[in-house]
């Protein structure tokens, strides 16, 4: 595939393929605006089908996976091609891809002129006729043109609001045949359960609080709550080991003292007593534990669509957003950056039809008001895109630690925003090493 002996098209088909191969983000905003029949070259159709597959299997399409995955679709013709072999010269001279979805736009745009082409070369053979019905082709014209633009504008043009109410009559009549309630999966408090409906599928839910408050331990209390409801939960820590996780979770459903296993290590009783937990409670509980040193977006969907698929992850927990590794692309600021991020984590929930909970942190702007101050919105670190990609924001508020009138051991879950419902606060009480939260 020599540079010089392509046409334009080709040469804007050649540059969208090769992007994927050099900027991994591409690949989320193509897999919606292109398919493999959109290309003049079928070979490099071809391409772009495998890296489709290997994309929705939840992998980065690199030069690896596509390469095998063409063998897989259709060994015969990858044979004749050498694989990716055919494409290595064109490759070879790609030396700047920073325009790549202006060349995904082109290719789309040949595509849509051909079409068109299609249809208007069709209306003139016939339209040369002399016993053409002028009608006819008139209603053949106006069909095809209307063809050309379902095809740019997208085929789904929604549904009638009568039908999207039949829909919601027969998912609640189904509810309440079954005897099951819409609720969530539960938080482990029965009163944020109440006022935000539980942990919703496809909903991104971002917890924040300030250094110390119990973020952290928040979000694992949720995760226990989950799987012993029999959910199968996956917590995923940039930041924790699963060794410290789970001796967090030893204290929190057994008689074990925190403090004691942290510094002093556990008594012959406490021993005893994490044999039965892990015996009685961790055998067979639905919860997978995943340490991941700041992982990337592209590899936490991977790790999490594959966990889906295996059964281990319907509700998916992240600590926290701020250690995973994030890419600013060129002119790109650091706040475009974490709202790409989590807007990633959004379109994780509705990919994989799941719950996402992130833990985020909170900016130093809140130590300037008064120490009672509940915390706010805009308290969000470092990018205001992270609340409008989010469906729910929660802040975990220790009046205790800023005021020494407040009531100790008492904790408040503020629910900031509610993209569905309504917010307010809820309050909680927790044990001394705050391995225990209750209402």
């Amino acid at each position: 595939m020599k540079w010089t002996e392509l046409g334009p098209e080709v040469r804007n088909e050649l540059l969208t393929v090769g992007a994927v191969f050099m900027n991994k983000h591409v690949m989320d905003d193509f897999r919606s605006m292109l398919r493999p029949e959109m290309f003049l070259d079928t070979n490099l159709g071809f391409v772009f089908r495998a890296m489709t597959v290997v994309y929705d299997r939840g992998l980065i399409p690199d030069l690896q996976t596509v390469d095998t995955e063409l063998f897989r679709l259709d060994e015969p013709l990858a044979r004749r091609l050498g694989g990716l072999a055919f494409m290595k010269e064109g490759l070879y001279l790609i030396r700047d891809v920073e325009n790549a979805m202006e060349y995904a736009k082109e290719v789309r745009r040949f595509y849509l002129l051909r079409c068109l082409h299609g249809v208007f070369e069709g209306l003139m053979l016939r339209s040369a006729l002399t016993d053409g019905d002028v009608d006819s082709l008139i209603g053949e014209a106006e069909q095809g043109l209307m063809g050309v633009r379902t095809e740019f504008a997208g085929a789904d043009c929604g549904v009638s609001v009568k039908e999207a109410g039949e829909a919601s009559l027969q998912f609640y009549q189904e509810l309440r045949l079954e005897g099951l309630s819409p609720m969530g999966y539960p938080t482990g408090l029965p009163e944020l359960d109440d006022l935000m409906g539980g942990i919703r599928k496809r909903e991104l839910i971002l917890m924040a609080g300030r250094p110390g408050f119990g973020k952290t331990a928040m979000a694992l209390n949720m995760a226990m709550a989950c799987a012993q409801s029999g959910v199968p939960t996956l917590f995923v820590s940039m930041e924790m080991s699963d060794r410290e996780l789970v001796n967090r979770l030893f204290p929190k459903v057994g008689d074990v003292s925190a403090d004691g296993l942290r510094i002093y290590g556990p008594t012959l009783k406490e021993l005893d007593e994490m044999e039965r937990v892990n015996r009685e409670v961790f055998t067979n509980l639905p919860l997978t534990l995943d340490y991941s040193e700041s992982l990337s977006m592209e590899q936490l969907r991977g790790k999490v669509l594959r966990a889906n698929k295996l059964g281990l992850c319907d509700v998916l927990f992240v600590d926290y957003l701020g250690m995973m590794r994030m890419e600013q692309q060129k002119g790109e600021t650091l706040d475009t950056a974490i709202g790409r991020v989590a807007y990633g984590l959004k379109g994780l929930a509705t990919k994989a039809d799941i719950p996402v909970v992130c833990l985020v942190q909170m900016n130093r702007k809140v130590e300037g008001r008064a120490p009672s101050a509940p915390p706010m919105l805009s308290d969000l670190k470092d990018s205001g895109n992270q609340e409008a990609a989010a469906d729910i924001v929660l802040f975990v508020h220790r009046p205790d630690k800023l005021l020494a009138s407040a009531p100790k051991r008492v904790g408040e879950m503020h629910l900031a925003k509610c993209r569905n419902g309504a917010t307010g606060v809820v309050e909680f009480r927790f044990n001394v090493s705050f391995s225990r939260i209750e209402v």
